[in-house]
């Protein structure tokens, strides 16, 4: 089974392990490296898009075993960490990761909070190396070996084109629609653009090249890198995005086989 086909199936035994232990997880240490998880997850490529902060408060609102607190503290407190990650992310990560560390003293809340994390993270279907990354970093704070949640190895997500099961059944998967509709605004396309003979480059030299504010940049590059389109990392305080080669190759090929896919049934009837 491939690595990421076993992550995705260990999510919803560790959402069954966390609600398990629900009744145990209610200390104060555990309500904060929680939000300061969930914070750094949502800020992992180094931007903080408005609908991802919305994405990850919504996962914090409805995760059952974060509901033994109050959702107006949580919240709070996830905004507060994302805000100090948003005026300077290596002083907000070193905010974020002294609350984490608050839960080494009880290992069970400490591997919880690394749940949390992974939960949250894998939400989307997309489970990025800048998330896994930043999980690493919690695992080392907390003296958890990475192999205990398969975060010693490179991991890529597979793209799944599932076939029609019959005649008008074929429909596009949810990362084709992701990637179609990053492509469908023009300011994205000329966005992209830059990455054609493939730079890396950063928000603010994007928003330069392309005409645009940093914070509107900012948001059209995070649609392309969910839309499969760029892949980012972190170079000091500074992110820089480059195109996703292999990962628009796939998209592709799922396009390509969804848009023959009906007239392939066809000559078979």
């Amino acid at each position: 089974m491939a690595l990421w086909d076993r992550l995705r199936d260990s999510i919803q035994a560790m959402q069954a392990q966390l609600t398990a232990r629900k009744q145990e997880l209610r200390s104060g240490a555990f309500r904060d490296a929680s939000m300061a998880m969930c914070a750094l997850v949502a800020a992992a490529d180094g931007t903080i898009d408005p609908s991802e902060r919305q994405r990850v408060a919504q996962l914090i609102a409805t995760n059952d075993v974060l509901q033994n607190f109050p959702s107006d503290d949580l919240h709070r407190r996830f905004e507060d960490h994302l805000d100090e990650l948003s005026a300077d992310f290596t002083l907000g990560k070193v905010s974020a990761m002294r609350e984490i560390g608050k839960a080494k003293r009880k290992p069970a809340e400490a591997r919880a909070v690394i749940q949390i994390g992974i939960v949250i993270g894998c939400a989307d279907g997309y489970f990025d190396e800048s998330e896994r990354a930043v999980v690493r970093d919690v695992c080392s704070a907390l003296d958890i070996p990475l192999a205990e949640f398969d975060l010693h190895r490179a991991l890529r997500v597979p793209r799944q084109y599932r076939a029609p099961d019959g005649p008008g059944a074929a429909l596009p998967g949810d990362d084709l629609q992701v990637f179609l509709k990053a492509l469908a605004s023009g300011t994205r396309q000329r966005v992209f653009s830059h990455f054609a003979d493939g730079e890396e480059l950063t928000v603010g030299e994007i928003a330069e090249r392309a005409g645009l504010g940093p914070s509107t940049a900012s948001e059209h590059l995070a649609v392309l890198r969910r839309g499969g389109l760029l892949q980012s990392t972190r170079s000091g305080k500074l992110v820089r995005y480059r195109a996703d080669r292999e990962g628009i190759s796939e998209l592709l090929g799922q396009l390509q086989s969804y848009l023959l896919a009906p007239s392939e049934a066809r000559d078979r009837r």
